[in-house]
């Protein structure tokens, strides 16, 4: 993907009021530019980042047409109560908040960092979302995700699967290179 610019991402990390887990992961992400050039998959070392893994989950988007879940780490099941992988967001997303959900991730998938935020029952948990330059055959872009809510117990079993509501607030910062 052409045309980003890391110093608009540093900048949107100052703007974007970030949870200790989600700015240690967007430092890390931010080390893996090469100059203006967004990282790619294959960077992202799991042995950099064990203590975010838990809320880890990479995402294929198709903009403004899918997003496919291939990886999710373990408090993104136990939030969403199964494993996800290889599943369409439609699949545990209310069918009122289809539309909105796509037009996020498309908006990370095509050159955007994005925080969301949610209040519930163990407080207020934040979502990053970052873009790869990665691109598969068919033109889907991959996007990083962090949960930084963190399960009290896994070993108790994980809740019954159930429409989540997409963040409450989310705010989406382009990294292109403003004209």
């Amino acid at each position: 993907m052409t045309g980003m610019r890391r110093h608009r991402a540093i900048e949107a990390f100052t703007q974007l009021p970030l949870s200790a887990a989600n700015a240690k992961l967007a430092q890390y992400w931010l080390s893996l530019w090469n100059g203006d050039q967004l990282p790619l998959r294959s960077q992202l070392s799991p042995a950099r980042m064990k203590d975010m893994l838990p809320g880890i989950g990479i995402f294929e988007v198709r903009a403004g047409v899918s997003s496919r879940c291939r990886l999710a780490g373990t408090a993104i099941q136990h939030a969403l109560g199964r494993e996800i992988a290889g599943m369409d967001w439609r699949s545990y997303t209310r069918p009122d908040q289809h539309a909105e959900r796509l037009t996020r991730n498309s908006a990370i998938a095509n050159g955007a960092v994005g925080v969301g935020t949610r209040r519930g029952e163990s407080g207020v948990t934040q979502e990053l979302q970052l873009p790869f330059a990665d691109e598969t055959e068919d033109g889907a872009r991959l996007i990083l995700f962090h949960l930084d809510w963190r399960p009290e117990s896994t070993l108790s079993g994980l809740p019954s699967i159930a429409p989540v509501p997409i963040a409450d607030r989310f705010e989406v910062v382009s990294l292109l290179q403003v004209q």
